[in-house]
């Protein structure tokens, strides 16, 4: 009886020693945790134009419209869905007569547009240079 009880106790050391998951550990060399990473990207815009000036060539006598087509290109850059629009300042005549054809008015991230300028009724205005500003605004949604 003593040979089995040693025979049993060597053979359940062996397994212990040999079948590391067998036997317990007091301690446990793995520790781990976690961390969550958050963070908040804003929409930005940046619109710049391709000319600061536009002269129009000279016009023709008697010519009552003029269209100035791709005048000037407007460079949105943007991360979202924007809107563009303008306003016009200077001298009430001329703003009467100067069209601006954009060709779009609304997007999504980068895009160039082209920008067409239109003279009309140019018959009833009397002789002299005119001037207008044009404020583009490009405003994210």
């Amino acid at each position: 009886m003593r040979k089995l009880l040693i025979g049993l106790t060597v053979l359940v050391l062996g397994v212990a020693f040999m079948v590391p998951g067998l036997a317990k550990r007091p301690w446990d060399p793995v520790a781990s945790t976690k961390n969550e990473v958050v963070w908040t990207v804003l929409p930005y815009i940046e619109l710049s134009v391709s000319e600061d000036n536009f002269t129009f060539p000279e016009l023709e006598p008697g010519i009552d419209e003029y269209l100035a087509e791709k005048a000037v290109i407007l460079y949105v850059k943007s991360n979202s869905d924007w809107s563009l629009s303008f306003e016009l300042k200077g001298d009430k005549e001329a703003i009467e007569h100067l069209s601006v054809l954009l060709g779009a008015t609304s997007g999504h991230g980068s895009a160039e547009i082209p920008v067409d300028y239109k003279l009309f009724k140019l018959r009833t205005m009397a002789p002299r240079t005119y001037k207008v500003t044009v404020i583009y605004t490009a405003t994210t949604k």
